[in-house]
Parts: C-alpha cells; sequence; structure tokens
C-alpha cells in the first residue's frame, strides 16, 4: 500500500509545518525561507525548489491563498505573498497538538531513564512497539 500524502493525512513533515507556520502572517517566499532560517538558528534551511513546490502544494490543498502586494514590478507584475488560510489554520493546529503529544511521551520515557528508572546499558529497554 502507498504512503499517503501529508496533504491527505494532515500529519506534516517538519518542512511543511515550518512553512505552513511561516504563514500564519502573509508573507513573500523568499522572507519565508529567511525567517525560518533565523527562528531555527540556522538548524532548518528551506530551498528555493523546495519552498515554492511546498507553496504549490498547500495552495493546492487549500491552506494557503496567494495575496497580490499592491506595489507592482516595472513589468506590472506584483509579487506574492502567501498566507494560511482559515483551513490552513486548523490543520496546523491539529498537527501541533500531535506533536506536542509525541513530546510529552518521549519527555515521560527520556524523563524516566534520567532518573534511573529507565533500561541501562545491557538492560532490555523499550522497543519500537511501546511507542
Amino acid at each position: 500500500m502507498a504512503k499517503r500524502s501529508p496533504y491527505e493525512t494532515g500529519e506534516l513533515s517538519d518542512s511543511i509545518f515550518l512553512i505552513l507556520l511561516a504563514t500564519l502572517e502573509p508573507a513573500h517566499g523568499y522572507r519565508i525561507m529567511q525567517g525560518i532560517r533565523e527562528s531555527t538558528q540556522g538548524t532548518v534551511e528551506i530551498g528555493p525548489a523546495t519552498m515554492y513546490t511546498t507553496l504549490k502544494k498547500l495552495k493546492g490543498a487549500g491552506w494557503i491563498a496567494e495575496l497580490a502586494d499592491a506595489a507592482e514590478g516595472p513589468e506590472g507584475e506584483g509579487s506574492i505573498r502567501y498566507a494560511a488560510t482559515d483551513e490552513g489554520r486548523a490543520v496546523l493546529r491539529r498537527d501541533f497538538e500531535r506533536r506536542r503529544r509525541l513530546l510529552a511521551l518521549a519527555e515521560g520515557l527520556l524523563g524516566r531513564e534520567d532518573d534511573g528508572a529507565g533500561a541501562g546499558a545491557g538492560e532490555e529497554g523499550h522497543g519500537e512497539d511501546d511507542l
């Protein structure tokens, strides 16, 4: 069975999550890339190909909308800004809550290890099925 797209499941990859998050305020594609790099202290960099492919897919899913800037370029072409739609905001909130639950699970399991209650070296630990 083929793996379902994040645009179908709403379980976003980190790059989709960050790009959609960056559109909570209308922004140009280049500014979105800069903002992600700055807000993650350079640990996440999204290149132009990924950026614009993702924006196209987000628009196709109805999660963002294109907004034309009032200021037009010399050829009469406006620059495009992207903004999350109500549906996009709802998807982002659901994925945020999914991530929060995963983080709470990890904190609980790793916290037990830090307290000495987790599996030590050579002891039987948690399997993938335990998560």
